[in-house]
Formats: C-alpha cells, sequence, structure tokens
C-alpha cells in the first residue's frame, strides 16, 4: 500500500503501478514514499520467519539464507537508477500496448545489500554457467499464460559485476513492500523490469530463462514482425534527460527563469545536457551537476532569459559519455519499450 504522504499518480490498482509526478523527481534520492512503482501481480504475503533465499542449479554448494543470514554479511551501499522499461510510453505516436506511463516511471535511490557475487562465491559456479535466474514469490498469469513467479536471468558476468546487489535497505530504510521487501536484485544500468522483487531463489543457469516476461513480454516487438521471429531483449536504459520543473503549458512572466531536471544513462555518466527553447533549431548547454555514482541521475539548470511574449516549446536532450545523444523520435516497438527520445514541452510567456 502507498503512504498517505506519496504524491504519486496510479496506473493501475491490480497490480500496483504508479508513477512520480515530474516536480518530485529532482530531489527525490532519499523519498521512498515518492519512488515509482510497477508490479506485475499482487504482492506477496511473506512471513519473514519462514522466508528463505535458496541457491540451486549449476553450484557445487547450494545453499540457503536465512534474513537475519543474509543481513549479518557484509554489505555494501550504492546510488543507483531505475527506469520502467516502458516509461514515457504515452508520449508515443502512434501509439502502442501497455500501461500509458507519462515520464514519472524513474528514479534514483541508496540501496544497501549484498553483492550477487558474494553470495556465488560461497555457492560456487560451474564452469557450464552462463547466466543466473532470479525467482520473486509474486506470481500469475499474463495472456493465459500458466501461472509462474515473476523471474529474469541476467548474464553470469553482469551478475557477478561489484555493483549488482541482493537489496534489503532503500536510502537506509527496510525495504518497502511494494519495492520488494524482504530482498529485491538490484542490476544497475539495466531497465527496472530486471531487478526482481521478493526475490526466493536464485538459479544459476546453462541458457537465458524462457520465462513469459524476459522471452515474450520484454522485448523489442517490430512492426509487422511474425510470432516466431527471433526478438531481442530489453536490457540497458538509454540515454535521456527530463525537464522537472515546468509544467506543460505553464505561463510564465517575462524575465529570468530557472528550468531544471534530470538526467542519466545505463551505460555511461553524461556528458552534457543541451536545451533549446526554440523548437530545437538552436541549443545551448545547461549546468550539469556531477554524479553521485555511476549509476545515479545527474541534475542539471539552465538560465532562460525570456524577452518576448509569446509560446515556446522548450526541449532538453542528452549526450552521455560514449557519445549516445538522444533522438527527435525513438525507434517505435509494439510495447513502447526504452522511449528515449528529447522531452518537450509547450510554455507561455505573459
Amino acid at each position: 500500500m502507498e503512504s498517505k504522504n506519496s504524491s504519486l499518480v496510479p496506473l493501475s490498482f491490480a497490480p500496483t503501478v504508479s508513477e512520480a509526478p515530474l516536480h518530485t523527481l529532482y530531489n527525490n534520492d532519499k523519498n521512498n514514499d515518492n519512488f515509482f512503482i510497477r508490479n506485475h501481480f499482487e504482492i506477496p504475503d511473506i512471513d519473514i520467519a519462514d522466508w528463505k533465499l535458496t541457491v540451486t542449479g549449476e553450484v557445487p554448494n547450494p545453499i540457503s539464507f536465512s534474513y537475519q543470514d543474509l543481513t549479518s554479511l557484509s554489505a555494501v551501499t550504492i546510488q543507483s537508477t531505475l527506469e520502467c522499461a516502458g516509461n514515457s510510453r504515452a508520449t508515443v505516436n502512434p501509439p502502442c500496448e501497455g500501461l500509458l506511463w507519462n515520464n514519472g516511471g524513474v528514479g534514483s535511490a541508496a540501496w544497501t545489500g549484498i553483492p550477487v557475487d558474494t553470495i556465488l562465491s560461497m555457492a560456487g559456479v560451474n564452469p557450464n554457467a552462463k547466466e543466473v535466474l532470479f525467482l520473486g514469490c509474486d506470481n500469475g498469469s499474463e495472456n493465459s499464460e500458466s501461472i509462474e513467479d515473476y523471474g529474469m536471468s541476467i548474464p553470469l558476468p553482469k551478475s557477478r559485476d561489484k555493483h549488482t546487489i541482493l537489496a534489503y535497505k532503500m536510502n537506509a530504510d527496510i525495504l518497502p513492500s511494494n519495492h520488494g521487501y524482504p530482498l529485491r536484485l538490484i542490476v544497475p544500468g539495466w531497465y527496472g523490469m530486471a531487478s526482481v522483487k521478493w526475490v526466493k531463489e536464485i538459479r544459476v543457469v546453462n541458457e537465458p530463462y524462457k520465462g513469459f516476461h524476459q522471452s515474450k513480454y520484454y522485448v523489442f516487438v517490430k512492426p509487422g514482425a511474425a510470432d516466431n521471429a527471433p526478438l531481442e531483449r530489453v536490457s540497458n536504459m538509454k540515454v535521456k534527460s527530463l525537464i522537472t520543473s515546468l509544467r506543460r503549458g505553464q505561463a510564465l512572466e517575462i524575465g529570468e527563469h530557472i528550468i531544471q531536471g534530470i538526467a542519466w544513462s545505463g551505460v555511461d555518466n553524461i556528458d552534457k545536457v543541451e536545451i533549446s527553447t526554440d523548437n530545437g533549431r538552436n541549443w545551448e548547454i545547461a549546468a550539469l551537476d556531477p554524479p553521485l555514482s555511476r549509476y545515479s541521475t545527474q541534475t542539471w539548470r539552465y538560465y532562460w532569459s525570456a524577452r518576448q511574449s509569446g509560446c515556446y516549446l522548450v526541449s532538453c536532450r542528452a549526450t552521455d559519455v560514449q557519445g549516445n545523444i538522444q533522438p527527435i523520435a525513438f525507434e517505435w516497438n509494439f510495447r513502447g519499450f526504452a522511449n528515449n527520445s528529447i522531452h518537450t514541452l509547450p510554455i507561455q510567456i505573459v
């Protein structure tokens, strides 16, 4: 259940799906109440006294952990951004399938937990292992598929990356139930569907998981794709930026204004953010704050001298350190995943 102090906007009640208003994103790094929620099934009822994490599959030493066992291990804290793969879907034209997220399916938090590599080192990993499957306690069926636990497998090198963790705290608080209590996976740099909540089992496997969400849902389906066509999996977050200080259609007085926002990328830090106030004809550099970590959002601001009344289109675009830049329009796919097109707002100067 969402907190009474939450500003989240509900998109679905069963399962719970809610997005953050843009104005809350600029400084919400420590506000769990305003962190977006994307659940796929109902929140599982977990008795922490009975809950265990098991490690099975291609491991020489299968092992299990109680909650107390895990929280007694050496922990790390990482600042990491999560974005729903369907974020900004409502802005896609032509329309696509799925819940109509505006732009609030993104958030950054400090996650505390155990590196997955620590757990895998304790269990050992057989030489033929290729992927690590994480299964949650939540389950159900979608599109007449059979009932299954929500799960995602991650390539072994990414699973053993020092930043990939099993988190039991969020911004120094016990992980809220909507965000996966008692334990959730955090896969920095990947879209949020990979960060499995309510984790109960780690299974080391020799091929990618073929569960519904991994093999059939969170994939890029191009127009006219045949049912048996090979599909690319959704994984790394694309470079993106959002204006958080303005509202669509907002009226401002002639004079000086500070435009603020956030930017992030799954593959590297942000190199620059540019602002246009003339529908993309001219671009100027915004002031960019340094990242809190490799995987955090970065805040930016731009000082706009609005000298003439009229209607304006204000846009922002980000470029990451590897040279990836936001496109004017993203490459359409059936479910509107990974929409990182330039964010533009109509603004009136009066």
